[in-house]
């Protein structure tokens, strides 16, 4: 009976919130909104809790064998109100497995006999585990094992693990693997344990190399093992690079992380001089990183190593240390460490204009195009446009989802989204580009659209995303939403839209938000009901199709009426074009579209108009064809 009240409580909450009457909720949300974890006004309810996972983790790693070695000692914390009875070990090694599913083809170069678990204790019990009955489970990146002891409330379980897995040698933007003999980039390279959270119990997304990540938060001690003549670079701070470094690289280092300008901390004549790491047989690289949600690493001999400092915030008073990986024979990467200053600087002060996430970034040449906290993995690329686009991009990951804990398995729009958007603003205001429409959002994201009359193309973007196939899952992620958070900056405008946005980074930043902790967070910070715009690109199947229905001029008075076809609300942008060849514009903003379908502008023209055309820079019309008419005379 309390329980039902209580849920009453919050449904009659619910309808008296800032625009929330009429948004869809799934009932796990109401149910936590019941319990008191969330809230209709967006912010972490007073209940809140998020479990926590504390690893120690060991690698031994001797290129060019491709065989990894590793242990951990896990310290799991269940903060949660429920007893566990089992934990969910997450292990994204298995989507190399062939017995995998995936909804794409691999090269042959990608499969491997995945991660084999050679010992677990948890409690300092034994616990049995059976890599062959994992492997062919259906399911091989999620397996539970049964806790020897039941895990209370506020109780902490040590679990000791080891482990042993061989990289695979694809190069088709793989995340990790081997991008030369001696040079491996680790992703993904231990056995973690799955959220537990108050909306889905245990995450049992299965992973499925197009799924990405939900992982909790942690502090991460790595020690990694490597022969002389290696550099590690890795999520954390490097803890001893006195033991690891000969002196001038050390002094180097230490340099770039006050330079304003890029310093080579390793150079080719090191390189040959094999002047880098102290000359040991053996070197162990110790790093640290509290509260992230994931770490990564690369190694190599030969790579070359450029780092400077960057502005981390508003006021300059912190700084972040910015640092390169990469093979002599790069192209672009001499000139990534400049770019990726400017871009973390841009970031901080300009859009979003909130404080960079961590103290530290690398940007490591791989074969891929992917982020962890601290860390890129870029392939090397020729088009200068595609470089910088690339970099903002992955650098952009830092705020979402690794600030802010998004569930990118499921809701992958929460952070490809704002990455897409984010790289659009950099790309264009902090760097000069060749052919910006081409490179950026929304031309290089959104160029589909003209072409693509099918119903993925329509889906509401509030669909999981582990449920979408490559297609949809790619304009779902990336395009769609970036065009909705810059419709939203529009509707807003830029002063609102920033207040909201830092108002929805310091509500969630460590923890884990939910797709509607954003909407409610921004109708309540903006006090406005944004049902009608949430409702419109988030959940209905539509698109962006405006139509000139007509177009007629008398006197110094054009009249257009336009009609919203797609359903999408987004602002008019108008071009009239007169008899004597010149032009003017005519914005109306996207409220306009809240209660109709049918706007209808009266423009003031003192000279014969000849044609309107509706223009889509941002937001690429699903028809052009009828976006434009020849204005009738009366």
């Amino acid at each position: 009976m309390q329980r039902t009240l209580s849920l009453l409580i919050a449904v009659l909450f619910y309808t008296l919130s800032w625009g929330q009457p009429g948004l869809y909720q799934p009932r796990n949300l109401s149910a936590a909104q019941a319990r008191g974890t969330r809230t209709l006004s967006g912010a972490p309810g007073p209940n809140y809790w998020q479990n926590r996972a504390d690893y120690s983790l060991k690698m031994s790693i001797q290129p060019p064998d491709r065989r990894i070695q590793g242990s951990a000692v896990i310290r799991y914390t269940n903060n949660s109100p429920d007893t566990l009875h089992v934990l969910n070990f997450k292990l994204a090694q298995n989507t190399h497995l062939g017995t995998s599913q995936r909804p794409f083809d691999v090269e042959s170069t990608f499969l491997t006999s995945g991660m084999q678990i050679l010992s677990l204790r948890i409690g300092g019990q034994p616990v049995a585990w059976d890599n062959q009955e994992v492997n062919y489970s259906g399911d091989a990146t999620n397996h539970f094992v049964d806790l020897p002891q039941p895990l209370a409330p506020g109780s902490q379980a040590e679990i000791a693990i080891s482990w042993t897995y061989e990289l695979n040698t694809a190069t088709d933007n793989v995340r990790e693997g081997v991008v030369d003999p001696t040079t491996f980039f680790l992703a993904y390279f231990f056995p973690r344990i799955s959220v537990y959270d108050d909306l889905d119990g245990w995450d049992r997304t299965s992973l499925n190399e197009q799924t990405e990540f939900y992982n909790d938060f942690g502090t991460f001690d790595l020690e990694v093992e490597v022969p002389k003549g290696f550099v590690v670079w890795a999520t954390g701070d490097l803890l001893n690079a006195r033991e690891v470094l000969q002196g001038p690289v050390l002094r180097r280092l230490q340099e770039s992380q006050r330079s304003p300008s890029t310093v080579r901390i390793v150079t080719e004549a090191d390189l040959r001089n094999k002047a880098v790491t102290q000359n040991t047989r053996r070197l162990v690289y110790r790093f640290r990183a509290e509260n992230v949600t994931d770490v990564a690493l690369g190694v190599s001999d030969h790579y070359l190593w450029d780092g400077l400092s960057a502005q981390r915030n508003s006021s300059a008073t912190e700084r972040v240390w910015v640092q390169t990986a990469y093979s002599s024979s790069s192209l672009d990467y001499p000139g990534l460490a400049e770019q990726a200053r400017q871009t973390v600087e841009y970031f901080a002060t300009q859009m979003p204009g909130y404080p960079f996430p961590y103290p530290k970034l690398t940007v490591f040449e791989g074969y891929s195009m992917m982020e962890y906290p601290m860390m890129v993995n870029d392939v090397s690329l020729d088009n200068p446009d595609d470089v910088i686009a690339l970099v903002t991009h992955e650098i952009a990951h830092q705020y979402l989802p690794f600030m802010m804990g998004t569930n990118e398995s499921k809701f992958a729009w929460m952070d490809e989204g704002w990455a897409t958007f984010l790289e659009y603003h950099a790309s264009l205001d902090a760097f000069t580009l060749r052919n910006p429409k081409a490179a950026t959002f929304p031309g290089y994201y959104q160029r589909q659209v003209p072409y693509n009359g099918t119903p993925d193309i329509d889906l509401p973007l509030y669909t999981p995303t582990d449920q979408l196939f490559p297609e949809a899952y790619g304009f779902n992620s990336y395009g769609k939403p970036a065009a909705a958070y810059t419709a939203l900056k529009m509707l807003l405008g830029e002063d609102l839209f920033k207040k909201c946005l830092h108002g929805y980074f310091e509500r969630w930043q460590g923890k884990h938000p939910s797709p509607h902790d954003f909407f409610y967070s921004f109708s309540d910070l903006a006090e406005e009901d944004l049902t009608w715009f949430w409702q419109r690109w988030f959940f209905q199947y539509n698109r962006v199709d405006l139509t000139v229905q007509s177009a007629t001029q008398s006197g110094e008075t054009l009249r257009v009426e336009v009609v919203n076809n797609g359903g999408k609300p987004v602002p008019v942008f108008l071009q009239i074009t007169y008899a004597d060849g010149s032009q003017s514009m005519v914005e109306e903003p996207l409220r306009i579209w809240q209660n109709t379908d049918r706007y209808s502008l009266h423009v003031v023209a003192p000279k014969v108009v000849k044609e309107v055309r509706l223009l889509d820079d941002w937001f690429f019309d699903a028809n052009r064809s009828d976006n434009g008419r020849s204005v009738t005379q009366q």
